[in-house]
C-alpha cells in the first residue's frame, strides 16, 4: 500500500507543479480530485485482488512517468502536429499555419 500513497503523492505533485509553473495558479481541486480517485481505484482493486498489487502498483507508477513525461494523449496529439508540419515544411510542403499546441 506504501506504494500507492508514494505513486498518488508523486502524480499530485507533477499535476501541481505543472499547472503552477504553466499556468501560474493553483490546479482546480477537480483535477487534484480525479487524479485521487484514479489512486484509490487502483488501491481498491489491489485490495480486493492481492494477487494482483505489484501490477498495480507498477500501473500507479507509469501513470506518473507517463504525466511527467507528457505521454498522455493530450500532450501527445500537440506533439504528433507539430512534428508532422515540421516534417512537412522540411519537405518543401509548406503549411499555411503551424499548429498550436495546448499544454494541460
Amino acid at each position: 500500500m506504501r506504494g500507492f500513497v508514494a505513486a498518488w503523492l508523486a502524480g499530485e505533485a507533477i499535476v501541481i507543479w505543472r499547472m503552477v509553473h504553466h499556468d501560474h495558479r493553483m490546479p482546480v481541486p477537480g483535477a487534484l480530485l480525479g487524479i485521487s480517485l484514479l489512486f484509490a481505484g487502483l488501491g481498491l482493486a489491489a485490495e480486493i485482488a492481492p494477487r494482483a498489487a505489484g501490477v498495480l502498483t507498477l500501473t500507479a507508477w507509469g501513470l506518473d512517468i507517463a504525466a511527467f513525461l507528457n505521454a498522455l494523449p493530450a500532450g501527445l496529439g500537440g506533439q504528433l502536429s507539430q512534428a508532422a508540419g515540421t516534417s512537412e515544411r522540411a519537405q518543401g510542403h509548406p503549411q499555411a499555419a503551424p499548429a498550436e499546441t495546448v499544454t494541460a
